[in-house]
């Protein structure tokens, strides 16, 4: 059989049989279906993967061609999926850090929990962490990172506009601002804080306490009483015992500074013991070690040096092994107390100094202030001992009431006055005493709120009225009892008997504002935390424990 037997005519489309050839008998490609002769249609192979685009999808034409595009829906469909993954992801780590952090392990939880703020997509979920984030950094002393967390919340409170949301982050921007020495700016968080619904749980009780500190540091004890009235009744309603222990921390200082140290002393002790008795599994050993330092302050005050210095020294021990910086500072400010007590001016003043260095890194203006003012009761005895000149505790204290002013702290600033008339009155410059003493005068005194007579002059028992109000207790009559109504407690009290303007809502809230890296020292050039000073302060430490055990 031959070519030409074959209808090739009909078969090849009316060709010839000899006239066929290879590439005759392939069909010739269709120009309108491929375009051979556009190169850059042309889709090569890569290896690589392509990236995202700006809104998450994956550019599919860059590798496969417009042909292999999947469709909006499928993109949609991976990206809800993805978000999902990542949501249940990040609320997997957040539990892990609560369980870290109740297990103590606060750096590993840390770390959970910003690794997880990546990842949350939720922004109630959002708040929740970032209030975690806020409570482990100014458990760590880094005050100007927690205000960061605060602000984010506050804003996130603003997007979703929940009243309890913008409670909490109010209060936690009134408990950093106390801590950095803004107690008017702490004080007006506070109070909207309570303007807002808290909820009447925990949180309604952490304002007022810190209410209560706020009005305390500006020397307002009643207004201070009230705030921890209300804040114990929150706590024991609640059954918190964290919030219980830090209401009996808060009335053991206010007793210590009224110098009822027989109160003081026995409201430590109660914070105490709820720090290590049974109920302190939930606890955070923070509060524990507030605890501690509060008894030993109260201790000191009474007299008790010795077990003052052992109550510190653990504190201290605690602090440094959780890497408590705010905790341990506060320790090392106390035991420059208790050796000012036992008159060891030297080792009080290098306490004093490391005490100081460290607060201006950590911009604790409050605990800076009261280390200043530890230092200057040394300088003021070495001065009276005439072992120094009149021109340095001139000078410090001078300083120290250019912080205590800008703080706001009333009855530092009375006592401060106080001290610089006495200067200069040793100076002879007579009439710069009297300047002082009348500005120390411009600020009253508590007084009993019955025989009007001045407290905290010496130290004797006082008591408290069911309306917050402080008397001497020989003034306080038998008939008068802590369970008696508000309005039954206050018919002899004087301070509820005089008129009172109505209360008004509180103005808008102060901007927030973010801290500088570095707060700049209130005089001049902060004294530096050596490592040989922190090792002598230790060395004296370890040295005290031996001799007490022995």
């Amino acid at each position: 059989m031959s070519w030409d037997s074959i209808e090739s005519r009909d078969f090849l489309g009316g060709v010839p049989a000899h006239q066929l050839s290879a590439t005759r008998l392939l069909s010739s490609p269709d120009p309108s279906r491929h375009h051979i002769e556009d190169p850059p249609e042309l889709f090569p192979f890569s290896e690589e993967y392509p990236t995202e685009g700006r809104n998450g999808a994956i550019r599919w034409g860059s590798r496969f061609g417009p042909a292999h595009r999947p469709s909006a829906g499928v993109l949609e469909c991976f990206r809800v999926c993805r978000s999902r993954i990542d949501q249940y992801l990040a609320r997997r780590k957040i539990e892990r850090g609560v369980r870290l952090y109740g297990q103590n392990e606060q750096r590993l939880a840390v770390k959970v929990w910003l690794s997880a703020l990546r990842g949350v997509r939720h922004r109630s979920d959002k708040f929740a962490l970032l209030g975690h984030l806020y409570q482990a950094y100014m458990d760590f002393g880094k005050y100007r990172e927690s205000l960061e967390f605060a602000n984010r919340q506050l804003g996130i409170s603003e997007e979703l506009d929940s009243a309890p949301m913008r409670a909490e982050a109010y209060l936690n921007l009134a408990r950093t601002h106390q801590t950095l020495g803004g107690l008017d700016r702490a004080l007006s968080y506070a109070r909207h804080a309570l303007y807002n619904d808290c909820g009447g749980g925990s949180t309604a009780g952490c304002v007022h306490l810190t209410v209560a500190a706020v009005s305390l540091e500006l020397g307002a004890f009643s207004k201070a009483m009230d705030g921890f009235q209300k804040a114990l009744a929150v706590a024991q309603a609640q059954n918190d015992n964290t919030l219980l222990l830090q209401v009996y921390v808060g009335l053991s200082e206010l007793w210590r500074r009224l110098r009822d140290t027989e109160r003081a002393v026995a409201c430590a002790a109660r914070a105490c013991d709820l720090g290590r008795g049974p109920r302190s599994t939930d606890l955070n050993t923070r509060h524990h070690r507030t605890a501690l330092l509060q008894m030993a302050a109260a201790l000191r005050a009474r007299g008790e040096l010795g077990d003052a210095h052992d109550y510190c020294n653990e504190a201290l021990r605690l602090a440094a092994v959780a890497g408590d910086q705010g905790c341990y500072v506060r320790a090392v400010r106390i035991s420059g107390d208790v050796y000012r007590r036992k008159c060891d001016y030297g080792k009080a003043l290098r306490n004093y100094e490391v005490a100081m260095g460290a607060t201006q890194t950590l911009g604790d203006r409050l605990a800076q202030m009261e280390a200043m003012d530890g230092a200057a009761r040394c300088l003021e005895a070495l001065r009276l001992q005439g072992r120094i000149c009149n021109c340095r505790p001139l000078e410090f204290n001078t300083r120290l009431l250019e912080v205590a002013t800008s703080v706001g702290s009333k009855m530092l600033v009375r006592r401060v006055r106080l001290r610089l008339a006495e200067i200069y009155t040793a100076l002879g410059d007579n009439n710069a005493a009297a300047r002082q003493k009348r500005a120390a005068g411009a600020w009253a005194a508590p007084t009993c709120a019955r025989c009007r007579e001045p407290l905290a002059e010496r130290a004797e028992p006082l008591a408290s009225l069911p309306c917050a109000h402080i008397v001497h207790h020989a003034c306080m009559p038998e008939s008068w009892s802590r369970r008696s109504t508000r309005s039954s407690g206050g018919a002899e009290c004087l301070e509820c008997a005089s008129p009172r303007a109505p209360r008004v809502p509180p103005p808008a809230p102060p901007a927030p504002r973010s801290l500088p890296s570095q707060v700049d020292f209130p005089f001049g050039t902060p004294p530096t935390l050596r490592e040989s000073d922190l090792n002598s302060v230790l060395s004296d430490h370890s040295s005290q424990q031996a001799t007490s055990s022995v």
